[in-house]
């Protein structure tokens, strides 16, 4: 009997560290923080955004759980009371947390911020460093170099900037022929139903990795249509990401794109972390995207380089929770915009077989990380909601826009 008593105790005490240690599964859980994990530098503050109620997906079959907005949330009853909201920090020497969030850089040192909220919690990792953040020497500068990237820097690591192209990634099946598309805002829509090796006109929402490279992956065309998620793996493991020696399967490294240097390897997809960095993981890129619409007509969301100047006369309000029509934008006041290297990321929507859905209202971007055989890593938004880190099944049609890196 003290044999099983002790083995029982033993038991119960490994399961304690197990679970002190882990983080909760974000996307089945109730308590849902929207940053994982940030970077700050010693003095600097960043405010921790809680409310997301991942226990109450939207279902579908197609790409997995979608989250339900504040608005769609306050409507069902479900909306958090924030102000109940109990913050800890696990190091005070590392950082320190407010009683509304707001974490404040103290030493450096890497230390855990939980959100408690009923029987619920997550976890956001702070990282404090010593030090200048990148991006503070060179001044804003708009407009598209020679080979169609634009001109200003956005930070997506520390010490690491990259150009975006001038518009989503878009191809053609009959001449096998890429390009960028000629605005910013513009994508492809209802005509990606069309994709299949003879189409004469133009997609821009692919399967992960299809970039055309024969790797031994059944998918690999940027046409293909095949609902196995099984069947988008490059190199035939479902391990791969887009990187290393499956680096060929991003769309940007194995391709040479119309007017956009027109030669292979300039260009590729970002990664998963880079993705979360540009949407503020770090107070190198605080307060520098937001969701807009051009001409009352064109929703997505707008990243501002790191040495941003707002034009004037016109006014940007960042927030990735906040609504499309938070900033509107005339067809001019958006140029004004992209003249001060501003960059804007369609909702494109996405394809699922021949099935073209969401165009306009929601935007889901590929990144070059895998996540398991069914899911890749995708940025993902719409009206009052972003997500860095959202499962983008590989098989879906998701759009692609692209980096050089400086």
């Amino acid at each position: 009997m003290k044999n099983r008593i002790k083995l029982f105790s033993l038991l119960v005490a490994a399961m304690s560290i197990l679970l002190s240690g882990c983080i909760k599964d974000r996307y089945y859980d109730n308590a849902s923080l929207l940053q994982s994990k940030i970077e700050l530098k010693v003095g600097e503050t960043y405010q921790l955004t809680f409310g997301y109620d991942a226990g109450y997906p939207q279902q579908n079959g197609f790409f997995g759980h979608e989250y339900v907005s504040d608005r769609e949330l306050q409507q069902q009853g479900n909306i958090y009371d924030v102000s109940r909201v109990l913050w800890k920090c696990s190091d005070t020497t590392v950082a320190t947390v407010s009683a509304s969030g707001l974490v404040t850089a103290v030493a450096e040192g890497e230390c855990d911020v939980v959100a408690y909220y009923s029987d619920g919690y997550d976890i956001c990792r702070v990282k404090v460093l010593p030090g200048e953040q990148p991006g503070g020497e060179e001044g804003p500068e708009g407009g598209f170099t020679e080979y169609g990237a634009v001109n200003s820097l956005f930070s997506v690591a520390r010490g690491k900037q990259v150009r975006f192209s001038r518009g989503n990634l878009q191809y053609q099946a009959s001449t096998d022929t890429w390009r960028f598309a000629e605005q910013q805002y513009v994508s492809v829509g209802s005509d990606n139903a069309n994709a299949a090796a003879s189409y004469t006109g133009w997609i821009d929402l692919f399967g992960w990795g299809t970039s055309g490279w024969n790797s031994g992956a059944t998918a690999y065309q940027p046409y293909a249509t095949n609902a196995d998620n099984a069947d988008y793996y490059p190199g035939g493991d479902a391990s791969n990401d887009l990187t290393g020696t499956t680096d060929s399967a991003d769309w940007g490294r194995f391709n040479a794109i119309a007017a956009g240097g027109d030669e292979v390897g300039m260009w590729r997809t970002l990664t998963s972390s880079e993705w979360n960095y540009l949407l503020g993981s770090s107070s190198a890129r605080q307060g520098k995207c937001g969701k807009a619409v051009i001409d009352g007509t064109y929703n997505g969301m707008v990243l501002l380089p790191d040495n941003w100047v707002l034009p004037s006369n016109l006014a940007f309000t960042p927030g990735i929770s906040s609504d499309y029509a938070t900033n509107a934008y005339t067809a001019a006041q958006w140029a004004a915009m992209e003249d001060a290297g501003a960059v804007f990321i369609p909702a494109a929507g996405f394809r699922d077989g021949a099935t073209v859905s969401n165009v306009g209202t929601h935007g889901y971007y590929w990144s070059s990380s895998h996540i398991n055989g069914t899911y890749a890593y995708d940025l993902y938004f719409f009206g009052g909601y972003a997500n860095a880190s959202d499962l983008g099944t590989r098989a879906i049609g998701r759009s692609v826009r692209l980096v050089i890196d400086k």
